[in-house]
Protein backbone atom coordinates (compact mmCIF):
# COMPACT_ATOMS: atom_id res chain seq x y z
CA UNK A 1 0.00 0.00 0.00
CA UNK A 2 1.28 3.45 -0.90
CA UNK A 3 2.21 5.86 1.87
CA UNK A 4 0.50 9.26 1.79
CA UNK A 5 2.25 12.62 2.25
CA UNK A 6 0.70 16.09 2.46
CA UNK A 7 2.67 19.20 1.51
CA UNK A 8 1.20 22.46 2.76
CA UNK A 9 2.29 25.30 0.47
CA UNK A 10 2.96 25.32 -3.28
CA UNK A 11 5.78 27.84 -3.40
CA UNK A 12 9.35 26.99 -4.35
CA UNK A 13 9.92 24.94 -1.16
CA UNK A 14 6.79 22.84 -1.59
CA UNK A 15 7.44 22.47 -5.33
CA UNK A 16 11.03 21.36 -4.75
CA UNK A 17 9.92 18.88 -2.08
CA UNK A 18 7.23 17.50 -4.38
CA UNK A 19 9.71 17.23 -7.26
CA UNK A 20 11.93 15.03 -5.11
CA UNK A 21 9.15 12.91 -3.59
CA UNK A 22 7.39 12.37 -6.93
CA UNK A 23 10.27 10.23 -8.11
CA UNK A 24 9.23 7.57 -5.58
CA UNK A 25 6.49 5.28 -6.97
CA UNK A 26 5.43 4.18 -3.48
CA UNK A 27 4.03 7.57 -2.43
CA UNK A 28 0.79 9.45 -2.95
CA UNK A 29 1.47 13.19 -2.61
CA UNK A 30 -1.14 15.89 -2.03
CA UNK A 31 -0.20 19.58 -2.19
CA UNK A 32 -2.43 22.22 -0.61
CA UNK A 33 -2.06 25.89 -1.54
CA UNK A 34 -4.30 28.75 -0.41
CA UNK A 35 -3.08 31.29 -2.96
CA UNK A 36 -5.77 33.32 -4.69
CA UNK A 37 -3.83 33.25 -7.94
CA UNK A 38 -2.50 29.71 -7.71
CA UNK A 39 0.79 28.31 -6.49
CA UNK A 40 3.93 30.37 -6.09
CA UNK A 41 3.96 31.81 -2.57
CA UNK A 42 6.65 34.47 -2.38
CA UNK A 43 7.61 33.64 -5.99
CA UNK A 44 4.24 34.95 -7.18
CA UNK A 45 3.42 37.06 -10.22
CA UNK A 46 0.44 39.23 -11.05
CA UNK A 47 -1.26 40.14 -14.32
CA UNK A 48 -3.73 43.01 -14.66
CA UNK A 49 -5.66 44.74 -17.40
CA UNK A 50 -6.02 48.53 -17.53
CA UNK A 51 -7.99 50.68 -19.95
CA UNK A 52 -5.75 52.25 -22.55
CA UNK A 53 -8.17 54.54 -24.33
CA UNK A 54 -11.45 53.44 -25.84
CA UNK A 55 -12.11 49.74 -25.53
CA UNK A 56 -8.47 48.68 -25.61
CA UNK A 57 -7.19 46.92 -22.49
CA UNK A 58 -3.46 47.05 -21.81
CA UNK A 59 -1.85 44.06 -20.10
CA UNK A 60 0.48 44.90 -17.25
CA UNK A 61 2.58 42.34 -15.37
CA UNK A 62 4.70 42.15 -12.25
CA UNK A 63 6.77 39.80 -10.14
CA UNK A 64 5.58 41.21 -6.84
CA UNK A 65 7.58 38.96 -4.50
CA UNK A 66 10.86 37.25 -5.34
CA UNK A 67 12.49 39.22 -8.16
CA UNK A 68 15.15 36.71 -9.21
CA UNK A 69 17.17 33.90 -7.71
CA UNK A 70 20.73 32.75 -7.29
CA UNK A 71 22.45 29.41 -7.92
CA UNK A 72 25.69 29.39 -5.95
CA UNK A 73 25.82 25.87 -4.55
CA UNK A 74 26.84 22.95 -6.74
CA UNK A 75 23.59 21.11 -5.98
CA UNK A 76 21.37 23.96 -7.03
CA UNK A 77 23.47 24.82 -10.09
CA UNK A 78 22.80 21.31 -11.38
CA UNK A 79 19.05 21.73 -10.87
CA UNK A 80 19.00 25.18 -12.48
CA UNK A 81 20.89 23.84 -15.51
CA UNK A 82 18.10 21.26 -15.90
CA UNK A 83 15.53 24.05 -15.75
CA UNK A 84 17.44 26.03 -18.39
CA UNK A 85 17.46 23.00 -20.69
CA UNK A 86 13.70 22.63 -20.18
CA UNK A 87 13.19 26.32 -20.99
CA UNK A 88 11.80 27.07 -17.53
CA UNK A 89 14.36 29.73 -16.60
CA UNK A 90 17.06 31.95 -18.09
CA UNK A 91 19.89 34.07 -16.83
CA UNK A 92 18.70 37.66 -16.43
CA UNK A 93 21.06 40.13 -18.10
CA UNK A 94 20.53 43.85 -18.17
CA UNK A 95 21.71 47.26 -17.06
CA UNK A 96 22.04 46.68 -13.31
CA UNK A 97 23.25 49.36 -10.91
CA UNK A 98 23.73 50.08 -7.23
CA UNK A 99 24.20 53.03 -4.89
CA UNK A 100 24.60 50.92 -1.75
CA UNK A 101 27.56 49.06 -0.25
CA UNK A 102 28.20 45.78 -2.01
CA UNK A 103 27.53 43.72 1.12
CA UNK A 104 24.08 45.36 1.43
CA UNK A 105 22.96 44.89 -2.18
CA UNK A 106 19.65 43.16 -2.88
CA UNK A 107 20.76 39.52 -3.19
CA UNK A 108 24.05 40.62 -4.69
CA UNK A 109 22.66 42.67 -7.58
CA UNK A 110 24.60 43.92 -9.47
CA UNK A 111 28.00 42.88 -8.04
CA UNK A 112 27.59 39.12 -7.72
CA UNK A 113 26.02 37.58 -10.86
CA UNK A 114 24.59 35.42 -12.34
CA UNK A 115 20.92 36.12 -11.63
CA UNK A 116 18.11 33.86 -12.86
CA UNK A 117 14.42 34.40 -13.55
CA UNK A 118 11.57 32.15 -14.56
CA UNK A 119 10.12 32.60 -18.03
CA UNK A 120 6.76 34.35 -18.10
CA UNK A 121 7.00 35.41 -14.46
CA UNK A 122 8.56 33.94 -11.33
CA UNK A 123 5.33 32.13 -10.43
CA UNK A 124 5.63 29.98 -13.54
CA UNK A 125 8.59 28.08 -12.11
CA UNK A 126 6.54 26.47 -9.35
CA UNK A 127 3.76 25.78 -11.86
CA UNK A 128 6.20 24.07 -14.23
CA UNK A 129 7.82 22.01 -11.48
CA UNK A 130 4.45 20.81 -10.21
CA UNK A 131 3.09 20.21 -13.71
CA UNK A 132 6.06 17.97 -14.40
CA UNK A 133 5.62 16.15 -11.07
CA UNK A 134 1.90 15.63 -11.74
CA UNK A 135 2.73 13.57 -14.81
CA UNK A 136 3.19 10.88 -12.20
CA UNK A 137 -0.20 9.54 -11.13
CA UNK A 138 0.78 9.94 -7.47
CA UNK A 139 0.61 13.75 -7.26
CA UNK A 140 -2.59 15.73 -6.63
CA UNK A 141 -2.78 19.51 -6.34
CA UNK A 142 -5.43 21.33 -4.26
CA UNK A 143 -5.60 25.03 -5.21
CA UNK A 144 -7.43 27.67 -3.18
CA UNK A 145 -7.54 25.40 -0.12
CA UNK A 146 -6.48 26.50 3.35
CA UNK A 147 -5.39 23.97 5.97
CA UNK A 148 -6.60 25.29 9.34
CA UNK A 149 -6.08 22.32 11.65
CA UNK A 150 -4.07 19.10 11.84
CA UNK A 151 -5.60 16.23 13.82
CA UNK A 152 -3.69 13.01 14.43
CA UNK A 153 -5.56 9.75 14.83
CA UNK A 154 -4.38 8.12 18.04
CA UNK A 155 -4.70 4.63 16.55
CA UNK A 156 -3.49 4.92 12.95
CA UNK A 157 -1.08 7.82 13.69
CA UNK A 158 -2.23 9.45 10.47
CA UNK A 159 -2.80 13.19 10.15
CA UNK A 160 -6.23 14.37 9.05
CA UNK A 161 -6.33 17.84 7.55
CA UNK A 162 -9.20 20.17 8.42
CA UNK A 163 -9.71 23.19 6.25
CA UNK A 164 -11.76 25.30 3.92
CA UNK A 165 -11.84 26.37 0.28
CA UNK A 166 -13.22 29.21 -1.80
CA UNK A 167 -13.23 32.85 -0.73
CA UNK A 168 -12.87 31.99 2.97
CA UNK A 169 -9.52 30.28 2.27
CA UNK A 170 -7.71 33.37 1.04
CA UNK A 171 -5.24 35.32 3.13
CA UNK A 172 -6.83 38.70 2.43
CA UNK A 173 -10.48 37.74 2.93
CA UNK A 174 -12.55 39.92 5.25
CA UNK A 175 -12.71 38.57 8.81
CA UNK A 176 -16.54 38.53 8.79
CA UNK A 177 -16.57 36.08 5.89
CA UNK A 178 -13.96 34.00 7.68
CA UNK A 179 -16.27 33.61 10.66
CA UNK A 180 -18.83 31.87 8.44
CA UNK A 181 -16.43 29.47 6.75
CA UNK A 182 -17.26 25.76 6.79
CA UNK A 183 -14.34 23.56 7.80
CA UNK A 184 -14.21 19.91 6.82
CA UNK A 185 -11.72 17.12 6.31
CA UNK A 186 -9.81 17.91 3.12
CA UNK A 187 -7.71 15.64 0.95
CA UNK A 188 -7.45 12.01 2.02
CA UNK A 189 -10.26 11.03 4.39
CA UNK A 190 -8.04 8.36 5.95
CA UNK A 191 -5.27 10.88 6.63
CA UNK A 192 -1.57 11.22 5.83
CA UNK A 193 1.49 9.36 7.08
CA UNK A 194 3.51 12.59 7.15
CA UNK A 195 3.06 16.33 6.60
CA UNK A 196 5.61 18.80 5.24
CA UNK A 197 4.78 22.45 6.02
CA UNK A 198 6.49 25.16 4.00
CA UNK A 199 4.84 28.43 5.08
CA UNK A 200 6.26 29.73 8.34
CA UNK A 201 2.85 31.22 9.14
CA UNK A 202 1.50 27.67 9.37
CA UNK A 203 3.10 27.50 12.82
CA UNK A 204 1.73 30.84 14.00
CA UNK A 205 -0.98 30.86 16.65
CA UNK A 206 -4.61 30.43 15.67
CA UNK A 207 -5.00 34.22 15.28
CA UNK A 208 -3.07 34.16 11.99
CA UNK A 209 -5.01 33.45 8.80
CA UNK A 210 -2.38 30.98 7.55
CA UNK A 211 -2.11 29.00 10.80
CA UNK A 212 -2.40 25.25 10.22
CA UNK A 213 -3.13 24.45 13.84
CA UNK A 214 -0.01 22.34 14.41
CA UNK A 215 0.71 20.91 17.88
CA UNK A 216 2.12 23.42 20.37
CA UNK A 217 5.37 21.49 20.81
CA UNK A 218 6.05 21.65 17.08
CA UNK A 219 5.04 25.29 16.61
CA UNK A 220 7.26 26.29 19.54
CA UNK A 221 10.22 24.47 17.99
CA UNK A 222 9.54 26.23 14.67
CA UNK A 223 9.37 29.69 16.25
CA UNK A 224 12.57 29.05 18.19
CA UNK A 225 14.30 27.96 15.00
CA UNK A 226 13.16 31.02 13.05
CA UNK A 227 14.12 33.65 15.58
CA UNK A 228 13.24 36.90 13.79
CA UNK A 229 11.91 37.47 10.31
CA UNK A 230 12.53 40.32 7.85
CA UNK A 231 9.41 42.12 6.54
CA UNK A 232 9.22 43.93 3.20
CA UNK A 233 6.60 45.87 1.24
CA UNK A 234 6.42 45.95 -2.53
CA UNK A 235 4.67 48.39 -4.85
CA UNK A 236 3.62 47.56 -8.40
CA UNK A 237 3.55 50.63 -10.63
CA UNK A 238 2.62 50.92 -14.33
CA UNK A 239 3.43 54.18 -16.12
CA UNK A 240 1.43 55.65 -18.99
CA UNK A 241 4.54 56.38 -21.06
CA UNK A 242 8.23 55.49 -20.95
CA UNK A 243 10.04 56.69 -17.84
CA UNK A 244 13.41 57.01 -19.62
CA UNK A 245 15.06 55.31 -16.65
CA UNK A 246 18.25 53.87 -18.19
CA UNK A 247 18.69 50.87 -15.89
CA UNK A 248 16.66 47.65 -15.66
CA UNK A 249 17.15 46.98 -11.95
CA UNK A 250 19.09 48.53 -9.09
CA UNK A 251 19.85 48.35 -5.37
CA UNK A 252 19.59 51.63 -3.48
CA UNK A 253 21.01 53.29 -0.42
CA UNK A 254 17.75 54.91 0.67
CA UNK A 255 15.66 54.79 3.86
CA UNK A 256 12.45 53.69 2.07
CA UNK A 257 13.40 51.86 -1.15
CA UNK A 258 15.91 49.03 -1.31
CA UNK A 259 15.43 47.68 -4.84
CA UNK A 260 13.47 48.18 -8.06
CA UNK A 261 13.12 46.14 -11.25
CA UNK A 262 11.52 46.75 -14.65
CA UNK A 263 9.25 43.90 -15.69
CA UNK A 264 9.96 43.98 -19.41
CA UNK A 265 13.70 43.56 -18.87
CA UNK A 266 13.11 39.95 -17.80
CA UNK A 267 13.10 37.18 -20.43
CA UNK A 268 9.64 36.39 -21.82
CA UNK A 269 7.93 38.87 -19.47
CA UNK A 270 6.38 41.37 -21.86
CA UNK A 271 3.91 44.10 -20.90
CA UNK A 272 1.94 46.78 -22.74
CA UNK A 273 3.03 49.47 -20.29
CA UNK A 274 6.31 50.15 -18.51
CA UNK A 275 5.94 48.29 -15.22
CA UNK A 276 8.16 48.45 -12.13
CA UNK A 277 8.21 46.52 -8.89
CA UNK A 278 9.60 48.63 -6.06
CA UNK A 279 10.81 46.84 -2.92
CA UNK A 280 10.97 48.63 0.41
CA UNK A 281 13.68 48.50 3.00
CA UNK A 282 13.04 46.26 5.99
CA UNK A 283 13.21 49.24 8.34
CA UNK A 284 10.41 51.01 6.45
CA UNK A 285 8.31 47.80 6.51
CA UNK A 286 8.85 47.41 10.26
CA UNK A 287 7.67 50.98 10.81
CA UNK A 288 4.51 50.38 8.76
CA UNK A 289 3.71 47.10 10.56
CA UNK A 290 4.13 48.90 13.88
CA UNK A 291 1.77 51.68 12.72
CA UNK A 292 -0.76 49.27 11.19
CA UNK A 293 -0.34 45.90 12.91
CA UNK A 294 -1.31 42.50 11.50
CA UNK A 295 -3.13 41.60 14.72
CA UNK A 296 -5.85 43.48 16.62
CA UNK A 297 -4.24 44.42 19.97
CA UNK A 298 -7.57 44.07 21.82
CA UNK A 299 -9.24 41.03 20.25
CA UNK A 300 -6.16 39.26 18.92
CA UNK A 301 -7.86 38.78 15.53
CA UNK A 302 -5.85 38.73 12.31
CA UNK A 303 -6.07 41.97 10.29
CA UNK A 304 -5.89 41.23 6.54
CA UNK A 305 -4.10 43.77 4.40
CA UNK A 306 -6.59 46.27 3.04
CA UNK A 307 -6.28 47.32 -0.63
CA UNK A 308 -7.34 50.84 0.40
CA UNK A 309 -4.49 51.01 2.92
CA UNK A 310 -1.91 49.49 0.58
CA UNK A 311 -2.69 51.92 -2.23
CA UNK A 312 -2.94 54.99 0.02
CA UNK A 313 0.09 54.55 2.30
CA UNK A 314 2.93 52.18 1.29
CA UNK A 315 2.19 52.29 -2.44
CA UNK A 316 2.45 56.10 -2.74
CA UNK A 317 5.35 56.19 -0.27
CA UNK A 318 7.39 53.80 -2.38
CA UNK A 319 6.54 55.60 -5.62
CA UNK A 320 7.51 58.99 -4.17
CA UNK A 321 10.77 57.57 -2.86
CA UNK A 322 11.55 55.94 -6.22
CA UNK A 323 10.93 59.24 -8.04
CA UNK A 324 13.17 60.99 -5.54
CA UNK A 325 15.93 58.46 -6.25
CA UNK A 326 15.87 58.78 -10.06
CA UNK A 327 15.34 62.55 -10.11
CA UNK A 328 18.09 63.51 -7.67
CA UNK A 329 21.39 64.54 -9.28
CA UNK A 330 23.11 63.47 -6.10
CA UNK A 331 21.54 60.03 -6.53
CA UNK A 332 22.15 56.92 -8.61
CA UNK A 333 21.81 58.68 -12.01
CA UNK A 334 24.01 61.67 -11.18
CA UNK A 335 23.83 64.39 -13.84
CA UNK A 336 21.58 62.12 -15.92
CA UNK A 337 18.85 62.34 -13.29
CA UNK A 338 15.32 62.68 -14.66
CA UNK A 339 13.19 65.78 -14.26
CA UNK A 340 10.19 63.72 -13.17
CA UNK A 341 8.36 60.47 -13.77
CA UNK A 342 5.35 60.24 -16.10
CA UNK A 343 1.86 59.70 -14.74
CA UNK A 344 1.16 56.23 -13.46
CA UNK A 345 -1.93 54.38 -14.65
CA UNK A 346 -1.85 51.60 -12.09
CA UNK A 347 -0.73 51.04 -8.52
CA UNK A 348 -0.97 48.11 -6.16
CA UNK A 349 1.08 46.98 -3.18
CA UNK A 350 1.80 43.91 -1.07
CA UNK A 351 2.81 43.41 2.54
CA UNK A 352 5.25 40.54 3.04
CA UNK A 353 5.31 40.12 6.81
CA UNK A 354 7.71 37.20 6.57
CA UNK A 355 9.65 38.08 3.42
CA UNK A 356 12.96 36.65 4.59
CA UNK A 357 14.46 34.98 7.62
CA UNK A 358 16.93 36.86 9.74
CA UNK A 359 20.51 35.67 9.32
CA UNK A 360 21.33 32.77 11.62
CA UNK A 361 24.08 34.62 13.48
CA UNK A 362 21.52 37.30 14.45
CA UNK A 363 18.96 34.85 15.76
CA UNK A 364 19.58 35.62 19.44
CA UNK A 365 20.93 39.15 19.67
CA UNK A 366 20.43 42.07 17.31
CA UNK A 367 20.24 45.83 17.81
CA UNK A 368 17.79 46.12 14.88
CA UNK A 369 15.21 43.70 16.29
CA UNK A 370 11.64 44.70 17.15
CA UNK A 371 8.88 42.57 18.65
CA UNK A 372 5.51 43.59 17.19
CA UNK A 373 2.30 41.83 18.29
CA UNK A 374 4.49 39.13 19.80
CA UNK A 375 6.36 38.49 16.53
CA UNK A 376 10.10 39.32 16.33
CA UNK A 377 11.21 41.26 13.25
CA UNK A 378 14.68 42.39 12.22
CA UNK A 379 15.55 45.21 9.81
CA UNK A 380 19.34 44.88 9.78
CA UNK A 381 21.24 44.71 6.46
CA UNK A 382 23.61 41.77 5.98
CA UNK A 383 25.08 39.99 2.92
CA UNK A 384 22.62 37.95 0.87
CA UNK A 385 25.13 36.74 -1.72
CA UNK A 386 26.60 34.30 -2.40
CA UNK A 387 24.39 31.55 -0.98
CA UNK A 388 26.34 29.45 1.52
CA UNK A 389 25.82 27.39 4.65
CA UNK A 390 25.61 29.76 7.62
CA UNK A 391 25.13 27.23 10.40
CA UNK A 392 26.12 23.63 11.04
CA UNK A 393 22.62 22.16 11.27
CA UNK A 394 19.88 20.66 9.11
CA UNK A 395 18.19 22.86 6.55
CA UNK A 396 14.75 21.91 7.88
CA UNK A 397 13.05 21.07 11.16
CA UNK A 398 11.99 17.46 11.78
CA UNK A 399 9.86 15.77 14.39
CA UNK A 400 10.04 12.17 13.29
CA UNK A 401 7.85 10.97 16.16
CA UNK A 402 5.05 13.24 15.01
CA UNK A 403 5.94 12.83 11.30
CA UNK A 404 5.83 16.63 10.93
CA UNK A 405 8.43 18.58 8.99
CA UNK A 406 8.88 22.32 8.50
CA UNK A 407 10.93 23.36 5.47
CA UNK A 408 11.72 26.62 3.71
CA UNK A 409 14.23 29.43 3.93
CA UNK A 410 12.95 30.29 7.42
CA UNK A 411 14.25 26.90 8.55
CA UNK A 412 17.24 26.69 6.25
CA UNK A 413 20.86 26.84 7.37
CA UNK A 414 21.72 28.55 4.09
CA UNK A 415 21.90 32.28 3.35
CA UNK A 416 18.33 33.66 3.15
CA UNK A 417 16.77 33.44 -0.29
CA UNK A 418 15.11 31.21 -2.84
CA UNK A 419 18.08 28.89 -3.27
CA UNK A 420 18.12 28.05 0.43
CA UNK A 421 14.33 27.58 0.37
CA UNK A 422 14.48 25.09 -2.51
CA UNK A 423 17.35 23.13 -0.96
CA UNK A 424 15.46 22.98 2.32
CA UNK A 425 12.46 21.41 0.58
CA UNK A 426 14.66 18.85 -1.18
CA UNK A 427 16.50 17.96 2.03
CA UNK A 428 13.24 17.53 3.96
CA UNK A 429 11.90 15.26 1.21
CA UNK A 430 15.02 13.10 1.20
CA UNK A 431 14.92 12.83 5.00
CA UNK A 432 11.27 11.77 4.86
CA UNK A 433 11.99 9.10 2.24
CA UNK A 434 14.67 7.68 4.52
CA UNK A 435 12.31 7.73 7.50
CA UNK A 436 9.67 5.86 5.51
CA UNK A 437 12.25 3.38 4.23
CA UNK A 438 11.52 4.31 0.61
CA UNK A 439 13.70 5.01 -2.41
CA UNK A 440 13.25 6.12 -6.01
Amino acid sequence: MKRKVAIIGGGITGSAACRRLSKCPDLDINIFDQGRRGVGGRTSSRNYGVRDGGDRVATIRFDHGCQFFRADTDRFKEIVNEWIEKDYVSEWNGDFRSSIKQEHEFFGLPSTPPFYVSHDGMQTLSKNILSEARKNANVRLHIGVRVAQLNRDTVTKKWKLIGTSGEAAYHDTDEKLQEDDQRNVIGEESGYDAVILTDISSSFGGWHRASAGVPDSFSTAVRNRVGARVPLLTAMIAFDTSTAIPFDAASFDHPVVWFAAKTSSKPQMKTDKECWTIVSTASYACDKIEETPMQDPKTGEFIPQSPDYLTSVPGPDLLRAFEEIVCDKAGILGNDALNNLPEHVFMDAQRWGSALPCHRHLRHESSTRKVLSGVPYDSGLHPLAPTRIEEDSKSFLADDDLALYQAGDMMSNYTPGMEGAALSGIDAAEHLLAQLGLSD
